[in-house]
């Protein structure tokens, strides 16, 4: 792995050069051998099972389901960040119908832009 796989704005804090995106709707995405993996990351300091998705990730999971050759879109929950003993899950895409039965979705927002003619 690079520096350049880290893809959101945090990456600057440890690799200056990066060009990072946040409106990719992940946070890395990785080459590996025949498959590239889009990973998002999400925090809680305990052992909390919900975290939000912004809509850009909520977009990229939803065209990975449909660019399923070749590209994984995965969630690292990383739990009990701050404390001595934290760990992480991998999770599937949530929009992915073979993950049925992982995930509830409770909520979702939409923000919503017009135009004046």
């Amino acid at each position: 792995m690079h520096p350049g796989t880290w893809k959101s704005s945090y990456s600057k804090r440890v690799f200056p050069g990066n060009n990072p995106d946040d409106n990719i709707g992940c946070d890395f995405i990785i080459d590996q051998k025949k498959l590239t993996y889009h990973i998002e990351v999400k925090s809680s300091l305990d052992d909390n099972e919900s975290f939000e998705l912004g809509s850009s990730e909520i977009r990229t999971a939803m065209e990975m389901t449909r660019k399923r050759k070749g590209h994984v879109f995965m969630i690292m929950h990383v739990y009990n960040a701050l404390s001595n003993n934290p760990g992480f899950r991998l999770l599937p895409n949530p929009y992915d119908p073979k993950s049925q039965g992982v995930y509830v979705i409770e909520d979702a927002g939409a923000r919503i832009r017009y135009r004046l003619k």
